[in-house]
């Protein structure tokens, strides 16, 4: 590394640093603010509250990480620009390529980073945070959701259970599919197909169902008024263990749960489009950065708070193509890969024209 890489990166991370910071403070003010009623009325301690907030940070940090990878882009870039020392560089014969590739990297190592956060870091900080507001503000008195849909449980090695959503009011399945398949799992091998399932004495009952039994290319029908279960090992609060959102889940935990939802016939498409978001959405941090840095090395006469309002219509533009393909994706309209990665392609390839206009 050289000094001039050096003293590009330093300039880089100084703002971005000092953005990430306020970023979160300003975050946390507002927060508190709109909790602090919560927090006095169940005599929250101080203690539990910075741990309510040290545990939060993980996740600001990687909600405003973006918006501060372009102000620190805009800014470094743009100071330099400002005071002729990107003149002076290429004058000497180095190319903008060169200017900019330690910000390229660098924006690079960071997507990784916070793809490895969002796996491994935020959902365990979240977890905890949670954890202590149910604790010490809901204490006894807890949200309970009852009602569960798309629920996927492996009975036993080549056997699934499908219920489409489950009530545990009343401890009742709908739209329930139980798939049998051989040891190679390449073909069923037996199916059952009913409109519901209760919990009966401790044992689970399929009611008025059919089975359909597959061997030598042949298919038999069998039809039931009353199935009885007592081999599935679970009880209706399991299900609430079982069904999670994507949110909670890791890029492994998705994709097993996708690979699920293929093997039992369902349509994977709006569960694929988070999957391929949990990998382009952290490179949205590279993505702004080369967006960003030509951008502003240009000479203009902008000065910090253009350069403040610039970096947040993009930001805004950018975030909003990533929420309405993701959209798309969920209706079907476009394919879940394309939805993951339409905005950074777009502004990828905005990137590309502005770093070849730049060149000129």
């Amino acid at each position: 590394m050289t000094i001039l890489d050096k003293y590009i990166i330093r300039n880089f991370l100084g703002t971005l640093i000092f953005s990430l910071v306020a970023f979160s403070i300003i975050f946390i003010i507002i927060d508190l603010v709109g909790y602090l009623d919560k927090f006095i009325d169940k005599d929250v301690p101080r203690v539990v509250i910075v741990k309510y907030y040290f545990y939060y940070l993980p996740y600001i940090i990687v909600l405003s990480l973006p918006v501060a990878m372009l102000l620190a882009s805009l800014f470094s870039m743009g100071q330099m620009a400002r005071y002729n020392e990107i003149v002076a560089m290429t004058a000497s014969g180095i190319s903008i390529n060169r200017i900019l590739l330690p910000l390229f990297i660098l924006g690079f190592i960071i997507s990784c980073f916070i793809m490895y956060s969002g796996e491994k870091i935020v959902p365990l900080t979240n977890e905890k945070k949670i954890g202590l507001y149910n604790q010490y503000v809901h204490k006894s008195k807890k949200r309970i959701q009852t009602r569960y849909t798309d629920i996927y449980v492996q009975l036993s090695q080549n056997q699934w259970l499908n219920i489409g959503h489950f009530d545990t009011k009343i401890n009742t399945g709908y739209k329930v599919a139980i798939q049998n398949f051989d040891e190679q799992f390449k073909a069923i091998t037996q199916r059952i197909d009913a409109p519901q399932m209760v919990r009966e004495n401790d044992k689970w009952v399929i009611i008025n169902g059919i089975t359909r039994n597959f061997k030598n290319n042949k298919e038999t029908i069998e039809k039931f008024e009353r199935l009885e279960r007592p081999d599935f090992q679970f009880e209706a609060k399991d299900i609430s263990k079982v069904q999670k959102k994507t949110e909670e889940m890791s890029y492994w935990d998705l994709k097993k749960f996708i690979e699920n939802v293929k093997r039992n016939g369902g349509d994977p498409d709006r569960w694929l489009v988070d999957l391929y978001l949990k990998i382009s959405f952290p490179f949205a941090n590279f993505i702004i950065v080369m967006f960003g840095a030509p951008l502003a090395s240009r000479k203009t006469r902008s000065g910090p708070a253009i350069s403040f309002g610039i970096s947040l219509v993009i930001c805004f533009l950018y975030f909003g193509i990533i929420k309405v393909s993701q959209t798309f994706g969920h209706n079907g309209t476009i394919s879940p890969l394309l939805a993951a990665w339409l905005g950074n392609m777009i502004f990828g390839v905005a990137a590309l024209a502005i770093l070849y206009k730049v060149r000129k």
